[in-house]
């Protein structure tokens, strides 16, 4: 079912639609970010199979109320995060990564913590616009978004295709050298980073479309990451970036790191987004306050002005128990949970023994 935004989001849309984007004051960045902890590792997925549980394991971070039914004010009212900034009840989430075993079983890849990370890069669609103008801001994501970025069933690339390119993996190794590839590494790593890129540019009307997907876009201008917005998704939003870290320093054997939808190549990596801010209006200053040297420990900070704890992440319990499945968490298991996940990827992209 798609969602129509609230009164006061239709009407900011179409200010900004009318007069431009916000105009920003003074600030030396384009970003603000925050890091998480782990808050749940679940066969869970409430955009994509509410309810029910998921077609494969998921590693999440933010809001301690996620669970498999959540609407808008289910997420607003978690009574914490796991994330360093208070009023951000969102939740981010991506398949968990597995081992697999010389035996044929599974074992969980330790999933470490995430950084979440709000860009200012995408700009409103202008007939003839070639070029952001970095003076002015985007929307901040409008209160009930829900989308996923990425493709799940995905095992090769394709360079061409803007959303591929918002999927990648960064290799950290020991001595803190880091290497980008679109896939999944070729070469152990002390630490894996998983990193999606979330598309930027709204249609406007659709909190949530049936893929989950088609309501968003990319910038056709620019790249995935920076630019211009299509005229079919004419609003430009904050550009949301997920880091998710793994620690694969015990597990060498890189070609045996698989995705717990049976992807070895991590080009089926995706990530999900569950609005859950409590103060749309700090949301939409922030570009403009957090941005500066100090960051969100800025006194002036929209979002971190009045927390009364650290701007720091901090391990939480959910508010509700997860459901009673089996992932790995006692050691290691005889197939990939979630129903049928047969590792699958195309010739010579892994290898088992």
């Amino acid at each position: 079912m798609q969602n129509r935004p609230r009164g006061c989001v239709a009407a900011l849309h179409l200010l900004l639609m009318l007069c431009g984007p916000v105009i920003g004051a003074l600030h030396t960045t384009d970003e603000f970010t925050f890091s998480c902890v782990p808050l749940t590792t679940q066969l869970s997925d409430p955009i994509v199979t509410p309810g029910e549980p998921s077609g494969h394991t998921h590693v999440v971070a933010g809001g301690t109320a996620f669970q498999r039914t959540m609407n808008q004010s289910t997420a607003q009212n978690a009574r914490d995060t796991t994330c360093g900034v208070a009023i951000d009840k969102s939740n981010y989430w991506i398949p968990q990564l597995y081992h697999w075993r010389r035996n044929g079983s599974f074992e969980l890849i330790e999933y470490q913590s995430s950084s979440i990370y709000y860009f200012n890069r995408a700009c409103n669609y202008t007939a003839g616009l070639t070029a952001c103008d970095e003076s002015q801001f985007a929307l901040a994501p409008p209160e009930g978004l829900r989308m996923v970025a990425g493709n799940p069933r995905l095992r090769t690339y394709n360079d061409s295709d803007w959303s591929q390119r918002a999927i990648s993996h960064m290799c950290i190794g020991q001595d803190g050298s880091s290497n980008e590839t679109k896939g999944l590494p070729q070469r152990p790593c002390e630490m894996l980073r998983s990193q999606v890129f979330m598309p930027s540019c709204w249609d406007g009307e659709n909190l949530d479309s049936q893929d989950h997907q088609s309501h968003m876009a990319y910038p056709v201008i620019g790249d995935y990451n920076k630019g211009v917005c299509p005229e079919s998704h004419p609003v430009a939003i904050y550009s949301i970036f997920l880091e998710f870290f793994f620690n694969t320093a015990p597990f060498p054997d890189y070609r045996n790191w698989v995705y717990a939808m049976g992807d070895p190549t991590g080009y089926g990596l995706h990530g999900d987004f569950m609005y859950g801010w409590t103060d749309q209006s700090a949301l939409q200053q922030a570009m403009d306050t957090c941005t500066g040297p100090n960051g969100l420990t800025d006194p002036e900070c929209s979002i971190t002005r009045t927390q009364k704890r650290a701007v720091a992440p901090m391990t939480q319990p959910l508010d509700v128990a997860p459901p009673n499945d089996e992932f790995g968490q006692n050691g290691p298991i005889a197939r990939l949970p979630g129903g049928h996940n047969p590792v699958i990827g195309p010739p010579g992209s892994h290898w088992h023994g």
